[in-house]
């Protein structure tokens, strides 16, 4: 799931991009605002995608930290048989 949002945000942040570009070649200034707020829109779905990819992280790294090491067997130290 974290890839597919970080490419989700790597395309937010292209389009915004491109209609920054389209804002800067408009002479129009009604189309110019126009391309402005849909530039914007596009690096605010970025942040909401970058939150919500912080946000699993943050979940996927307490889960993580609440499953219990596994045991470590170093060679000589496993149980000791008692003869009789």
């Amino acid at each position: 799931m974290l890839q597919k949002l970080g490419d989700r945000i790597a395309g937010c942040f292209e389009r915004a991009t491109a209609f920054e570009r389209r804002a800067d070649e408009a002479t129009d200034p009604g189309l110019r605002q126009s391309y402005e707020e849909i530039a914007r829109e596009w690096r605010r779905l970025a942040a909401s995608y970058q939150f919500a990819e912080s946000l699993e992280r943050f979940l996927l790294d307490r889960e993580l930290a609440k499953k219990p090491p596994a045991p470590s067997i170093t060679p000589g130290t496993g149980p000791v048989e008692k003869s009789a």
